[in-house]
């Protein structure tokens, strides 16, 4: 079977849905006889920031010297991204075998799975094959239910709440933040960078609940910014100075998080410097080019756009937003939020469940009447390059997966 194969009957396991339940999982993870349980794991949940603090802490345990797993999702170019040891992806031929593997073990046991659950089962699978030291698992949505929540990690971490997926998860913050807080195991230790004393009070009583101990960011450390260009940031906690390459301070914020993670882990402030700085994680206010300035950005929720909003607040030369949502977000306040901060808006869709443009156009028209559809996003962004100067921003957000497909071509 080549890989085109395995990717065909993958995705075909999306008609499925993503249905939310551990039965189906922890029997598959039982067929393969538990590989979740052969590594020591640190589970990532969180409304925002759960991938760059991921990408983070994975880097620093690298420069540790550990052999590190990273499961993380959508990915944007290449399937094989979700996939990571030591920052590089998970082969063709590794997908392939293991496709083969769980793919025998489903129809054996005639187990339902979805194309997250199976390709989980693919992760642990790959890092215990492999004998990493560490794996740091993303949730995929929510936590309670999540396909990943079958393992027993020895640190959890809750980024933050924000109003997400509030058909499957709740429509309150307190609803989210008890369907991520069902992640925390007895007697752990969670970190989390949230800040609502209400969404805290809720993750308290889950760790009283659990005998597990919360350790909260800005309880612990206060960070001052130094210096913030196109290209790195630096920032000082206590007497030490880190740099990243991640922009926005929503990203400093994500590798503070990380340092405290680190520090858990009793992490040398050295090697979690050399690991910070090193970390790059494509897709979110990343720089394709300069003269004009274009940028892409994967922020799709209402606190991601709030979060780039303020690092666009910051940007002279506004010129061109291309702008694509997926169908399921909460679409005129996306736009209400970043569309009135450009001169012009060209509404474009990804590749995956996006909105339709003549509805985006007609979004965006409320707050900007400088509308342009190109359906195709290379298109799109051609477009805007050519009417942009030199000395002007063109940023392109909106969906993760249409930052994927611009990325396919950069």
């Amino acid at each position: 079977m080549m890989k085109e194969q395995v990717l065909d009957y993958l995705y075909g396991l999306k008609k499925f849905g993503d249905k939310l339940r551990l039965e189906e999982m922890e029997k598959l993870v039982s067929a393969l006889d538990n590989p979740q349980n052969k590594f020591k794991s640190i589970h990532i949940a969180g409304t925002n920031g759960k991938g760059s603090t991921a990408a983070f802490l994975a880097q620093i345990l690298e420069e540790a010297g550990y052999k590190v797993g990273l499961y993380t999702s959508p990915h944007l170019v290449n399937f094989n991204e979700r996939i990571k040891i030591n920052g590089k992806d998970i082969s063709d031929e590794n997908i392939v075998e293991l496709t083969k593997i769980i793919r025998e073990q489903v129809e054996t046991n005639n187990i339902d799975t979805t194309f997250f659950e199976f390709t989980t089962a693919m992760a642990f699978q790959h890092f215990a094959n492999e004998g990493v030291d560490f794996a740091i698992i993303e949730v995929g949505l929510g936590g309670r239910l999540d396909a990943t929540n079958v393992i027993d990690p020895d640190l959890c971490v809750i980024t933050n709440v924000s109003l997400e997926h509030t058909k499957i998860l709740g429509e309150t913050k307190e609803e989210i933040a008890k369907e991520k807080a069902a992640i925390i195991k007895e007697k752990k230790v969670v970190i989390t960078a949230e800040t609502d004393p209400i969404v805290l009070n809720i993750f308290e009583n889950k760790c009283k609940e659990k005998n597990s101990f919360l350790v909260v960011l800005d309880d612990q450390l206060k960070y001052k910014i130094n210096k913030s260009n196109f290209n790195t940031q630096t920032f000082t906690v206590k007497n030490n100075t880190f740099t990243i390459k991640m922009l926005g301070e929503h990203q400093i914020r994500n590798a503070c998080l990380a340092l405290l993670i680190a520090k858990q882990l009793e992490i040398p402030i050295n090697k979690v410097k050399w690991g910070l700085e090193k970390t790059l994680w494509a897709g979110r206010l990343q720089t394709l080019q300069e003269n004009p300035l274009l940028m892409v950005d994967g922020a799709h929720n209402i606190a991601g756009i709030k979060y780039l909003v303020n690092f666009v607040k910051t940007i002279r030369k506004r010129k061109i937003l291309v702008l694509g949502i997926a169908k399921d977000k909460k679409l005129n306040e996306m736009v209400s939020l970043l569309v009135p901060l450009f001169e012009q808006i060209i509404v474009t869709e990804g590749s995956f469940k996006p909105t339709p443009v003549e509805e985006l156009a007609e979004a965006v028209k409320e707050y900007n009447p400088n509308v342009k559809i190109v359906k195709d996003s290379e298109e799109a962004v051609k477009e805007a390059l050519n009417i942009a100067n030199e000395d002007d921003f063109v940023l392109v957000s909106g969906s993760l997966y249409l930052i994927g497909d611009i990325l396919h071509k950069y």
